[in-house]
């Protein structure tokens, strides 16, 4: 008899547990950002680059919790992006109390293309896209941030490069030295380059965020990189710091000593309290 009566309390703990865990994982699931979603709305724009133009696919999730006007974070998704799928990930990000756009660059998603490797066309798409964003009634022109993830996070320290609007930026797993990385770059990679364009001195150079440095940069930079990321080495990030301290940056680094090149949710953490301090934090 005991042992039964204890085995009834088992059961009813089990329950209670199971409907506990399925309502953290619905409240998990309502508060995920979609498409479709009333704070999602298209972002969509055209730029030119030289004499090719290209249409821009996008997206924007305001944060619609008080009126005035809010920071604004644009993300750049690895491989040129999907802005679907990115605002779908990044875009719980709003809870901070931020604008979040994605865009997907020339080539991918939906927009236009060629592509041509993180060429002039998408650094060119990423800075129309802060332009529109300073533009809005909605966004306080004097906090923007840019969040780059891989190949993402090329073009967005080209834009760091040159673009002084700019308060916080996150380089996420990217290659800041193109004309280093090349020899040792994986075969797959290097197949994807050759895919989009001929790797030339010029062309590498033209890519490289370190050749492109200014002597001075205003913004706070975020770098975070996997220790054993094979596919593009940790040294290219701490080349990069180097070059940033030495030009008196405001640089934060986290490397993560078991992280690979898809760093995932790791980056939570430090990612939010970075644009809490630098995006969100009054001057």
């Amino acid at each position: 008899m005991y042992s039964l009566y204890n085995r009834s309390r088992l059961v009813r703990a089990a329950a209670w547990l199971l409907a506990a865990a399925l309502l953290v994982g619905c409240r998990a699931a309502n508060a995920k950002l979609v498409v479709g979603d009333a704070r999602v709305e298209p972002f969509n724009f055209d730029v030119a680059a030289g004499q090719d133009h290209f249409h821009i696919e996008g997206f924007l999730a305001r944060n619609l919790d008080a009126s005035g006007r809010h920071p604004a974070l644009l993300v750049l998704n690895p491989n040129g992006g999907n802005a679907r799928r990115c605002i779908n990930s990044a875009g719980h990000l709003t809870e901070l109390g931020i604008h979040v756009a994605c865009i997907s660059l020339p080539g991918y998603g939906a927009s236009s293309g060629p592509s041509r490797f993180l060429g002039p066309q998408s650094v060119a798409a990423a800075r129309r896209a802060l332009d529109l964003l300073e533009a809005r009634t909605d966004v306080d022109s004097s906090r923007l941030g840019l969040w780059g993830l891989s190949t993402g996070a090329v073009v967005a320290g080209l834009v760091m490069d040159s673009d002084p609007q700019l308060r916080a930026v996150v380089l996420q797993s990217g290659a800041y030295d193109m004309t280093a990385f090349w020899p040792q770059a994986p075969l797959l990679t290097k197949l994807e380059i050759l895919h989009e364009v001929w790797p030339s001195k010029r062309v590498l150079k033209e890519r490289s965020v370190m050749a492109h440095l200014p002597n001075r940069l205003d913004c706070s930079v975020l770098i975070l990189h996997g220790q054993n990321d094979k596919r593009i080495p940790v040294h290219q990030a701490k080349l990069l710091e180097q070059a940033l301290r030495e030009r008196g940056t405001r640089v934060e680094t986290i490397y993560f000593p078991k992280g690979r090149d898809s760093l995932g949710r790791k980056v939570e953490q430090p990612l939010e309290a970075f644009l809490r301090e630098n995006l969100l934090a009054a001057d």
